[in-house]
């Protein structure tokens, strides 16, 4: 069986719950389930990338190890003025968080805002 989830974090306040929800998605895998998880990081969401402390970082790096994908939306990096080096190597940047979340739902993930 394979499960899919998306988790769109709109707000920065957002984000440590998001990768929560996506630790505790992978916790609850049963043998032999292939889960995918990401996190999509979009609008004012974006701002997180200014504020990333060492406890997010870890839950980040968590979330990562076990499989899932953090994505941060271009277009609102741009919008909330947020330079691209601050996205950390191990996370991905896609051009347009709407967009992504059509394709990734098109493609069978299924959506939970954080």
């Amino acid at each position: 069986m394979s499960l899919k989830l998306v988790i769109h974090v709109p707000d920065s306040t957002r984000y440590k719950i998001a990768l929560k929800m996506g630790v505790n998605f992978f916790k609850t895998k049963a043998d032999g389930e292939e889960l995918l998880a990401r996190v999509l990081v979009n609008a004012q969401g974006i701002t997180v990338l200014l504020e990333l402390d060492e406890e997010i970082t870890k839950l980040m790096e968590e979330f990562i190890s076990l499989g899932g994908e953090v994505h941060f939306c271009r277009n609102a990096m741009k919008a909330f003025n947020v330079p691209e080096e601050k996205v950390p190597a191990n996370c991905h940047i896609v051009p347009a968080g709407i967009r992504a979340l059509v394709e990734w739902q098109d493609n069978g993930f299924r959506y939970v805002r954080a």
